[in-house]
């Protein structure tokens, strides 16, 4: 078991943005992603600062109780406990939304997401057109703590492009 002060999972632009910033306020930040992330962080620079750079991992779940996640469990990694949680995962394109043939749903900690019920508005043939799938997100409380059951996520914040665009 890994226990560190925060876990950043995505390695886009918001991810590393929200892993910079948490290891310059002095946390041990873990950065988990599949790929290697946007802007090129410096390997040798975020373990100096800290940091836990996890390239080509992938959290396959996550761990909520009382309102607070417990633990994420990464493929490679296993188990991991922090205090702070970041979720940076993107939204279908990158995997941190799916669809199934009736639902849209966040796939780490199965999230509360905000999107529309007749999924005959999901999409429209004309691709120039706004696509309403793009529309699909979490919604967050003030602080940026997305909600599970309708409770929000206490040690949880979301960025980035899970967001529910508004």
């Amino acid at each position: 078991m890994i226990k560190i002060d925060t876990v950043v999972i995505g390695g886009g632009l918001a991810g590393k943005e929200a892993a910079m910033k948490s290891l310059s306020r002095g946390f041990r930040t873990a950065l988990i992603t599949t790929g290697y992330p946007l802007d090129r962080i410096s390997y040798s620079d975020f373990v100096a600062g800290g940091g836990l750079l996890m390239l080509g991992d992938t959290v396959v779940s996550g761990s909520i109780e009382n309102s607070s996640v417990t633990g994420i469990t990464a493929k490679n990694a296993g188990e991991i406990v922090a205090t702070n949680y970041v979720l940076a995962t993107g939204k279908f394109y990158s995997g941190g939304l799916r669809a199934d043939m009736d639902n849209v749903y966040e796939s780490v900690f199965g999230l509360d997401v905000c999107y529309e019920k007749d999924r005959s508005k999901w999409f429209d043939p004309d691709f120039s057109k706004p696509q309403g799938f793009l529309e699909c997100g979490l919604e967050t409380d003030a602080e940026g703590h997305p909600f599970k059951d309708g409770k929000a996520v206490a040690n949880l914040v979301a960025t980035g492009g899970i967001l529910k665009k508004n």
